[in-house]
Formats: structure tokens, C-alpha cells, sequence
């Protein structure tokens, strides 16, 4: 045989096995990415499972498989996983041979260093011939989802103005006077407020009258968190850190309310990433199914300002129907947010408001060492 012929006969025998693994490389070739769970406290080692099978005589010299995903997930090193980390994403490279009717199960083992809701969306594959003259490339969606809540801090690392509060509060929030429950007028005394005059009764009688209230067995508490750390913000946070801080204390003082049998709401004036045109708000409630749907929420929760806190404060007021209190999670104070607080008040509510100190956060990075939990950097 010449050497023309058989040069032609290897470009041909080239050529067929580039169409070959160009049209039938990644036929019947399965993929599947799963958590070993659904969700997770921030600081927890999950597993991630991928499956890959190819379901047909024809192996694979080279499969690679590429994904973004977070840097909130932080991969512990293994072969055939080269890793290019950012600030926000890193981008997953696996490389390697797969045989025909072949089966091959990766665990990789994750620490969830932040709170979060990550969405494995999709997984890119390619193959190609043995001498790389073609390849062929599919992007398969994977979705799925991990939850990562944010984990709860020591009481005493609250801020003071709470733990005066919370004794106060604990006691009273047993017989507290309900503005919603009206037992007939009497004749004002020093102190009463003048919100509570009752103008037909005083014209009637020619003097003073006010609304008497009756006492409830039981008050309601909303947790609000301001999530922009200063008053002019608007758009993403910049201060990631002090604001997971804030989140870190909402749910301590929520499952802290739960604890002690007390119906707890949170709000937020952010919005998370199912509902990103919304902000935050879960009416207080008590239970478990409530307790798992806040922290649902906290961990959807988006570091961007949707509405200035003022202005969620007045929205809050407008829906106020039954008694409830307030404790208020800010990096600031204005006079803005003291008159909605006001009139917050004016309605019957107790309102606290507990300041987001930048120089806690040495505090709280001394605890997450000594937890072992993920130390917050500054944003």
C-alpha cells in the first residue's frame, strides 16, 4: 500500500472518529448534582453528590465539566476539581476519562462559610475525540437548592439596651394595656395621652374624657431589621459584615421570643432573592412551621435597601390592627426614624431600638473563632 493511500485512509479514519464523538459523545451521557440536604446553619460541613453515567459502548477519552457557583461554598480540595476562586464566584473544572456503560459517583465535601440561599442552576459538559480535533459542548440545568440560615449569637453579646429591656419586658407583656380593647371612657387624669381623648364624650359631658383600655394576656413582638448602614444609602450594602451581624441578632432575638412562648414576627426593608421587587415581612406567629419559615427568610434575605426605614416604619404603622412591639435592629438614628418610632408609640406599641455597633463585630469575630464558625471579613 502507498504512503498516499495510506495517508488518506488515516485522515479518513481521523475524520470518522471526529464526527463520531462529535455526534454521539455526549448521547445518553447522564448528569445529576444533588446536597445531601435541603438546608444548613452557616459554618456547617455539607456533602454534594454528582453522578455521571454514560449509558452507551462508546467511551469518553476526555469529559470536562464546568460550573459557577458562589465562594460562600468552600470546596475541600480533591483530584480532578481545579477551583479559580473570586470575591463572589468560583468556577468549578473537572477533567477526566469515562468508559462506555459507566457509573461514576464524586462526593465533595462542603463548608458553608456564609449565610445564603444558593442555586445550583447549571452544569456545563464537553467531550471530544481522541486527538482533539472536535469537540462538543451541553449546558444541562441541574436545579438545585441549598439554604444556609444564618446561626444565632450569645445573649450577652446583644447590645446593653436589650437586656434592660427584655427583663421589663418579660414581666409586663402579661398585663399590658391593649389600645385595641376599648371598656368605655372616663374622666382624663395627668398622663394620659392626648391620642386616647375621646372628643364626642367631651363635648357631651363638658369635660376631659378618655378611651379606657382593657389588659390582654398576651403581646405580640416584630423584629425589624434597617438593613442599610447609614441614612443616605441606597442600592447593595457595603458593610456586609456589620449587616450579617444585624441578621445574627434578629434570629437571636426571635428564637429567644419563641423560647418563651411569644407570637414573633420579623420585617426587613430588603428583599430576598424570590420575591426581589418586595421587602420582608413575617407576621408574628409561634410554632415550628413559623420558626422554619423565618429562617426561610433570613436566609433568602438580599443585602440591598428596597425601601428607606422611615418609610417602612410609617408603612408599618398603617397596617398596625392588633397590640404589638417593636425592637428595632439599625446602624443608625435620625429624626426621621425617631418620629416614625413616635408614632409607633403613639398607637400603643413599645419600641426599642437596639444600635448595630461597627466595634462589636471584634466581639463577634473572637466568638466565631472560638465556635469554630465562619469569622465575618469586612464587606
Amino acid at each position: 500500500m502507498s504512503v498516499s493511500l495510506l495517508a488518506i485512509v488515516a485522515l479518513v479514519a481521523l475524520w470518522g472518529q471526529s464526527v463520531l464523538f462529535r455526534r454521539r459523545g455526549l448521547k445518553r451521557l447522564d448528569y445529576q448534582r444533588r446536597f445531601d440536604r435541603e438546608f444548613c446553619v452557616e459554618g456547617d460541613m455539607v456533602e454534594m453528590q454528582e453522578r455521571i453515567v454514560n449509558d452507551k459502548a462508546l467511551p469518553l477519552p476526555w469529559l470536562r465539566l464546568e460550573a459557577l457557583l458562589s465562594s460562600g461554598l468552600q470546596f475541600v480540595s480533591q483530584e480532578n476539581l481545579s477551583i479559580a476562586s473570586g470575591a463572589r464566584l468560583q468556577n468549578h473544572r473537572s477533567l477526566f476519562s469515562l468508559w462506555g456503560y459507566t457509573e461514576v459517583i464524586r462526593q465533595h465535601r462542603v463548608r458553608c462559610i456564609r449565610r445564603g440561599c444558593y442555586d445550583l442552576e447549571t452544569v456545563t459538559l464537553s467531550c471530544g475525540d481522541l486527538f482533539g480535533i472536535s469537540q462538543t459542548v451541553r449546558t444541562d440545568r441541574v436545579n438545585q437548592r441549598l439554604l444556609v440560615y444564618p446561626r444565632s449569637v450569645p445573649l450577652e453579646e446583644l447590645p446593653l439596651p436589650w437586656r434592660g429591656w427584655q427583663g421589663e419586658f418579660a414581666v409586663k407583656r402579661w398585663m399590658v394595656e391593649d389600645p385595641y380593647l376599648m371598656l368605655g371612657v372616663r374622666e382624663y387624669r395627668s398622663g394620659d395621652s392626648l391620642r386616647s381623648i375621646h372628643w364626642k364624650a367631651t363635648s357631651r359631658t363638658g369635660q376631659l374624657q378618655v378611651r379606657e383600655h382593657g389588659y390582654t394576656a398576651d403581646r405580640r413582638l416584630m423584629i425589624l431589621l434597617n438593613i442599610a448602614e447609614k441614612e443616605d444609602m441606597w442600592g447593595e450594602v457595603n458593610e456586609e459584615a456589620l449587616m450579617e451581624w444585624g441578621i445574627r441578632c434578629a434570629l437571636t432575638l426571635v428564637e429567644q421570643a419563641l423560647a418563651e412562648g411569644m407570637p414573633v414576627g420579623f420585617g426587613c426593608n430588603a428583599p430576598t432573592v424570590d420575591e426581589p421587587e418586595a421587602s420582608i415581612r413575617l407576621a408574628p406567629g409561634a410554632g415550628n412551621v413559623h420558626h422554619k419559615q423565618l429562617l426561610d427568610v433570613m436566609a433568602k434575605l438580599k443585602l440591598e435597601q428596597q425601601v428607606h426605614f422611615a418609610e417602612y416604619l410609617r408603612l408599618e404603622g398603617e397596617r398596625l390592627e392588633e397590640a404589638c412591639d417593636y425592637v428595632l435592629i439599625s446602624a443608625y438614628k435620625s429624626p426621621l426614624l425617631e418620629e416614625q418610632m413616635h408614632a409607633l408609640e403613639e398607637q400603643g406599641s413599645k419600641v426599642l431600638l437596639l444600635p448595630l455597633e461597627r466595634e462589636r463585630l471584634a466581639g463577634e469575630k473572637r466568638t466565631a473563632e472560638q465556635s469554630g464558625g465562619p469569622v465575618p471579613q469586612a464587606g
